[in-house]
This record gives C-alpha cells, sequence and structure tokens, in this order.
C-alpha cells in the first residue's frame, strides 16, 4: 500500500472518528425533516450536493488552519521528523488500544444554535464543527499525513498526500448527505446500527494504522 492509499483511508477513518460521526445523525434528520415529499430525486440531491460542499468548506478551513501550525511547528522539529512520525504510530497504537478497549479518547463537542439561521450557514458550520470534532479525536492520524507530506521528496508529492486525506473525508460527507436524500430510512438505520461499535472499530484500525506508519518510516530508514 503507498502513501496516497494511506493518506485517502487516514481520511475515511477521519470522517468515522466517533466525536465526529455522533453529530451526523442529528444534521441528517434537520436535512430531512426540510425535504419536501414533493420534491423531485433531482431537486433533492442537487440541494444534497451543495450542502455537502459547503459542509467540505468548513472542514476545510480547520484542517487548513491545522497544517498551517503543524507546518509552523515543523520548522523547529525538521532535522528530527521522520522520528516524530514514528512516535505519532506509537502514539496511534496506545490511542487504538485505549478505544478498542472501550475506553473513550476524544473531547466533548457541543454545538448549539440558538437560531437556526439560513441553511448555507448551517451547513458550513456544521463542516467546521465536523472537522474539530475528527481533529479532537484523531488528531495523531492527520498529524501522521502532515509530517509525511513535509518529508516527501517534492512539493507536489506532499501536496497529493493531503489532497488524497481530504478526499477520503470530502467524499465520505458527500455519500452520507447525499444517500440521505435518496434512501433516508435506511441510512438512518444504519448510522443507528453502527454508532455503538464505532469506538472500538476505530481503536483496531488505529492499531493498524499505527503499525503501518512505524513499518512505513522503518523501511525508509533502512535506505
Amino acid at each position: 500500500m503507498d502513501f496516497y492509499t494511506f493518506s485517502f483511508l487516514q481520511g475515511v477513518l477521519a470522517f468515522f472518528a466517533p466525536c465526529a460521526v455522533a453529530l451526523l445523525p442529528g444534521y441528517i434528520v434537520a436535512f430531512i425533516s426540510r425535504n419536501s415529499e414533493n420534491a423531485t430525486l433531482s431537486a433533492r440531491l442537487t440541494r444534497g450536493m451543495k450542502l455537502a460542499v459547503l459542509s467540505i468548506s468548513g472542514i476545510l478551513l480547520i484542517y487548513a488552519v491545522a497544517g498551517v501550525l503543524i507546518v509552523t511547528a515543523a520548522h523547529i522539529l525538521k532535522a528530527y521528523m521522520m522520528w516524530v512520525t514514528i512516535g505519532m504510530g506509537v502514539v496511534l497504537i496506545l490511542i487504538g488500544i485505549l478505544m478498542a478497549a472501550g475506553k473513550s479518547f476524544s473531547f466533548t463537542l457541543n454545538v448549539n444554535h440558538s437560531s437556526p439561521g439560513s441553511e448555507t450557514a448551517e451547513a458550513f458550520t456544521f463542516g467546521i464543527a465536523y472537522a474539530i470534532g475528527a481533529l479532537g479525536c484523531l488528531f495523531p492520524l492527520f498529524l501522521v499525513v502532515a509530517t509525511q507530506a513535509m518529508a516527501a521528496p517534492s512539493a507536489l508529492t506532499g501536496a497529493g498526500y493531503i489532497a488524497a486525506y481530504f478526499a477520503g473525508i470530502s467524499i465520505m460527507m458527500i455519500v452520507a448527505i447525499l444517500g440521505s436524500a435518496v434512501a433516508k430510512e435506511k441510512l438512518m438505520k444504519l448510522l443507528r446500527r453502527i454508532l455503538p461499535y464505532m469506538e472500538k472499530v476505530t481503536g483496531w484500525i488505529l492499531i493498524l494504522a499505527g503499525g503501518y506508519v512505524i513499518y512505513y518510516q522503518s523501511f525508509l530508514m533502512s535506505f
């Protein structure tokens, strides 16, 4: 598995971060409740795509800020970046063990809207809240991808790693929102079914991701 694939999968995993995905059912319920039963499928999909793009814009804003902070800190740690990445792999494994054992490893995120506001503002705000939740749970995942991007042989390759990560979380957001427009009842049942297990599943995936990061860096060090 190359690092583009790894980055993409980490973006998908970030979408399913327990303290982020917990926000999704409520937003989908609001989206569904405002969908007119008389609206055509094309109209529902167009509206869903618009809201998905706005949510993704909110996610991009938060990840851009996080990326700038990481790059700023990286100048200090540049000579040790490979060891920092290996350290992040160890952290991922430890977090994964805790989550697989049923220990919560996330920040509490409360988003209260005193007034509903416009649908456009809500979608963008939802994206911001979702990104904060994903970073709050799984910041080491993004840090691994970001540090590897900075250590890449070229700026283009590094940008590709970040783009792959963002594509993973963005595609899942589009699928979730458009899916709610097409099969709303089935999607809600699926979310209710998988949410209780997401933390443990995420934990095992983190253990695998951490092991891969350590292996990948050790492989690079051997050359």
